[in-house]
């Protein structure tokens, strides 16, 4: 038995990596551009047409940020046989229908808490649609840090690792607004581009930033926080002698007053304390085995932090773990499950030397 998400290996010039992108993962682009077409309309009142011509807003912005990614999201459009706007728009859907929450629960180890090695680990939260549209991307960018990334088909960022030891998860927050500039993939992408955190970290402060997220970045150095953000304003989270954990609500004083998920998501504020319960009830150092058995919690079932589709949910609205992965930023590792992290087992991807 084997992952059940392609790794895809993408090296050469921008466009040329797209175009091994767009060809090697046609029918999974295909997927993702199916249910997303669903998804704004439904919850954006935006059809494809129009989602189009609005990403066209953010081609300005992620083009001074990173160049690189525009000419990628061509080239996968020729190797996919599609519009480059259509491969726009995936990259900016977050910001195209920012008022849907999805979930995710998000923990940070430092060395000293895993037996030397910093961890990050995530379930991701979303519309098990999104499953069969996934991917594993091996990005050889010289001379660029080289990026172990696991994404919708069709984006250019996302969760993963680099050959510099930085790592990246993502939670989805909410304040009701946004504005044209960096979609969040994007940013992703500038993080896993980064040498060193800090870089990482300006990064995220320097670009004008479209929507809001937060983002949990660690580094095999032994350094790891979390970067609650609005189009205008951040905040940064950093551990010392708790391990970092997140949820779907903002955690930051600044930004208490304009959460808007907190009111649509309440499973955030309960998933959150169990993930704080359980790391600062383990005693000693924590393993992998540790880490996954935290990720695969059932308590408030089905709305756990193991998430599971709630048949009471509309069919668009109805969430699940569509994965639960693990990395260790020293060994360029993350391990994958096909499904929930209680389903198992969880697949290796590693940046060889």
């Amino acid at each position: 038995m084997s992952s059940n998400f392609p790794h895809i290996v993408l090296t050469g010039k921008p466009r040329d990596r797209g175009r091994q992108y767009g060809a090697a993962a046609s029918a999974q682009i295909r997927v993702s551009l199916d249910l997303y077409a669903k998804l704004f309309e439904a919850h954006a009142a935006l059809d494809w047409e129009g989602a189009k011509k609005t990403a066209l807003l953010f081609e300005g912005a992620i083009a001074a940020y990173f160049s690189d990614a525009l000419e990628e999201m061509r080239g996968i459009a020729e190797g996919c046989g599609i519009g480059y706007e259509d491969i726009l728009a995936l990259n900016c859907r977050s910001e195209l229908m920012f008022a849907l929450p999805d979930g995710c629960s998000t923990i940070a180890l430092l060395p000293e808490q895993a037996g030397g090695k910093t961890i990050l680990a995530q379930t991701w939260d979303w519309l098990i649609g999104c499953r069969p549209a996934t991917v594993v991307l091996e990005i050889r960018q010289e001379p660029l840090p080289t990026i172990l990334t696991v994404v919708e088909a069709g984006m250019v960022g996302g969760k993963g690792v680099n050959s510099n030891g930085l790592g990246v998860c993502l939670n989805a927050l909410g304040v009701g607004r946004g504005r044209p500039g960096v979609p969040l993939h994007i940013l992703y992408r500038g993080i896993l581009n980064s040498k060193s955190i800090s870089n990482a970290l300006n990064s995220l402060i320097s670009p004008k930033r479209a929507g809001t997220g937060v983002f949990t970045i660690g580094s095999a150095c032994g350094a790891a926080l979390s970067f609650e953000y609005t189009p205008d304003n951040f905040d940064v989270l950093m551990p010392e002698k708790e391990p970092l954990c997140h949820t779907n609500h903002y955690l930051s004083p600044l930004f208490l007053a304009e959460d808007t998920f907190k009111a649509v998501l309440p499973c955030s504020f309960i998933r959150y304390n169990l993930l704080r319960r359980q790391l600062l009830g383990h005693r000693g150092q924590f393993a992998l085995g540790d880490v996954w058995s935290i990720i695969s919690n059932h308590v408030n079932f089905p709305d756990s932090i193991c998430s599971h589709e709630d048949p009471e949910d509309a069919p668009l609205s109805r969430f699940c773990s569509i994965y639960g992965v693990v990395m260790d930023l020293e060994a360029r590792t993350l391990w994958l499950t096909n499904g929930n992290p209680c389903e198992g087992p969880a697949y290796p991807f590693s940046l060889k030397p």
